[in-house]
Formats: C-alpha cells, structure tokens, sequence
C-alpha cells in the first residue's frame, strides 16, 4: 500500500544482500513470532518443513506474552535459527516465501514509526549494509518525504496518535526534532561539542517540561537558535575541560559489565578484544587507571584524532540516525534528558570502543570503523538490559547530571 512516508533517502538503496552479509540476523539473536504467524507455521501442511517448525517453536508464557511477542525459535548449539540453512538464507523463505515470515524478520532492519497520520521509515545500524549506507556518505544524511510501498506486514515501532491535537506539548516535536538534528549536523562545532551545546538545551526544555511550562518551549528553541551563532557563547563550550577519569571510568564499567551476549556475536567479539588490546588490559576486576589513562591519551591523539578529522561525519550519521529511529526528543514521555543522557552513553562508549580499536591498529579505515559501529550496535543498542546497567549506574554514582555528561562527552 502506498504510504506518505518520511525517510532518510539511505532507504531508497537498501535491499537485504542475503548470504553475501558479512553478519547474520539470525544468529545470536532470539527470533521471535507473532501469534498469526505462530498459528500459520503449527498449521503448516509440508512434508518437511511443518515437522521442523513444530519441533523448533516454543509459546511464550511469562507476563511478556502478546500478540507481536507470542513465541519464539529456540536457537541450536551455536546459536542459529533453526529455520537458517547452511548457504545463510532462510529455509522458510525459500521453501514456501516471503510472505510466510513473521513480523519480525520481514520488518528487520526498518524501524517503522508513525507521526499523526505519516509513516516513517530508518532503519538499524546492527544491519552491516544499512550501517554503509547510512554511516559512509561524507554529505550527511538527508530525509525526504515520498510515496512508498509500505508492506503491511511490517510491524509498527511506535504511533504518535494525533500527537498534534495534544495539550500537553506534543506539538512541539517537530520543531524540537528539527532543530536537535540541525544541532548535530552543524559542522562549524567539534561533534562533542555539538552535543554539549544539545544536552544543555535539552536540559533546559526538560526544566519547562517538570514545570509544565510548555508555552515557553517556542521561545527557548528560539534563544538556543541564536545562541548556536553566537561567537562567544560557543567559545565557552569550546572551553570546557574534558574528563578524562569519567572517561576511563566508563571503560571500566564497559569490561567489567560486558555483555554476555556479545560472546555469542564474534563480529563483536572480534572488536571488543581489540579494544581490550588497544588498551593493553584484560578482563578482571582491578584497573590501573593511571596507566589506562596515558594509553587511551596516546590512542586518541596518535590514531583516533586523525580518524575524526578525516571521518567525522560517520559518527554524525550514527548519531542522526539514532535521533530519527527513536523518535528524540519525544515530550510526551516528559524524560527526555534521561534519553539524551542514554544517547550520551551510546556515543561516548562508541568513541571508547573506536579509541581502543584504533590503537590496536595503529589507526582507524571505513572498513573497521563500519565493523565496530555495526557490530556495538547490535549488540548493546538491542539490549535495553546492559545500556540501562551503565546508565543505572552512573544514576547511582550521582553522575547523570548535567555537568558530569558533559564531561563525559568533551573531546
């Protein structure tokens, strides 16, 4: 069906490149199935393939159970899909098609969100083509509205229902998206300080929003316009000293609370022990940080800085592709600093894992910085239960304040 829709213009050159993908979905990952299709695959009149979808699948039966989240596959001893044959494309879909996929794997990698009565369409950077597309184009990315062939089967990430009409400010997001990744793509700043220059911002809206002052946010958006042009305002951003030991405390907490998952994405894996070696540690529970300290300083400035002057418009992408997919800032949830704050964590343990793989390389090219993105991206970005350990704990320590995330995030 035909839909209004908006979408970074990266979309228009996507398709699955199937068993040339250098990663697999359908690996490492729980597959999950609606109830539709779940009733389908038991229904299922084939020879073969009707005994090994029954034997594969398992009903979902906790309080997490729904009609999207209804069962799942159970993975074999290396972690693939059952349904996953050897030459790494899907046995249900070459067997009786596409159509007979669930939700899940139709949808994957599209994020699929809807904004009144506009769809919009991204996508995740855990897809390794998806992360080219969208990561690897020097000019930034760019959104369009078009008609586009919306598959019904795809499953809705998120529905802003009259979000318009509301009382409450929701008004309000197109204007505060707009200008939030105007923020980002302004390259007359250091990206840090782009987004130093946005936490403070959004820090300052969430203040009208705890107040319910939403009438005053306009006028904000408009002072922070001109601020962004204002010579001795960015100075000041310009002049806030780094954190090093905030820093390095994040690469702790990194080692320490690994995800365990991440063992079972060697393409992850891969990069985690080089960031590990870059860094001349290894997994235990002590750290000598002063040490730790001078490497990660002689990583950023030999290898990392030269990757960011010549490549920065890659971590751009990442963050303006976050942005988009998760509908930031969304006011309706009325915590938006909380998800600056988790943007804050994503981007600065990225530049963490980069910095770290830079100084086992001795540098940083397209190829790896797309493999460490792609791959911390399907590992962390999907599992809500890690990231919210890091964020927990900094909430904990009394580090999830303004000033300690600006720390956190300065160059």
């Amino acid at each position: 069906m035909q839909k209004e829709t908006l979408m970074p213009t990266y979309m228009k050159n996507f398709s699955c490149i199937g068993s040339a993908c250098e990663d697999s979905c359908c690996v490492g990952w729980r597959v999950t199935l609606d109830k539709k299709t779940f009733k389908n695959y038991k229904n299922l009149k084939h020879p073969v393939l009707g005994k090994k979808l029954n034997d594969s699948m398992k009903r979902i039966k906790n309080g997490t159970s729904s009609d999207s989240q209804y069962a799942y596959f159970v993975m074999d001893d290396h972690k693939r899909c059952p349904m996953l044959e050897e030459s790494g494309l899907c046995g249900i879909q070459a067997t009786i098609g596409e159509e007979m996929l669930s939700a899940t794997c139709t949808t994957y990698p599209r994020v699929i969100n809807k904004v009144d009565t506009n769809y919009e369409m991204s996508a995740k950077l855990s897809c390794p083509e998806i992360s080219r597309l969208a990561l690897l184009n020097p000019e930034g990315i760019e959104f369009e509205h078009t008609e586009y062939d919306m598959n019904s089967a795809w499953g809705m990430n998120n529905d802003f229902l009259d979000s318009s009409k509301s009382e409450n400010g929701e008004n309000l997001f197109w204007p505060l998206r707009m200008f939030t990744i105007g923020i980002i793509q302004n390259r007359s700043l250091e990206l840090s300080d782009r987004m130093i220059f946005l936490g403070i911002f959004i820090n300052k809206v969430q203040s009208l929003i705890d107040s319910k002052e939403y009438n005053k946010i306009a006028t904000v958006i408009a002072e922070y316009k001109s601020k962004i042009n204002n010579k001795e305002y960015i100075a000041s951003l310009m002049n806030i000293k780094s954190s090093p030991e905030l820093q390095l405390r994040l690469v702790v907490e990194l080692i320490q609370k690994r995800n365990v998952s991440g063992g079972e994405v060697p393409r992850y894996l891969e990069s985690y022990i080089d960031m590990c070696k870059g860094f001349n540690i290894q997994e235990k529970e002590t750290f000598d940080l002063e040490k730790l300290k001078i490497t990660y300083k002689e990583n950023y400035s030999n290898y990392y800085k030269r990757f960011n002057e010549d490549y920065g418009y890659i971590l751009e992408n990442y963050l303006v592709n976050y942005i988009f997919e998760s509908l930031f800032p969304n006011i309706k949830k009325s915590d938006i600093f909380n998800h600056f704050t988790r943007m804050s964590v994503l981007y600065s343990m990225l530049r963490i894992h980069l910095v770290g793989v830079a100084g086992y390389h001795n540098g940083l090219s397209e190829e790896i910085a797309i493999k460490v993105i792609q791959s911390f991206a399907r590992v962390v970005e999907h599992n809500m239960f890690y990231l919210n350990s890091i964020t927990d704990s900094l909430q904990q320590s009394g580090m999830d304040t303004l000033a300690h995330i600006v720390s956190l995030l300065k160059e």
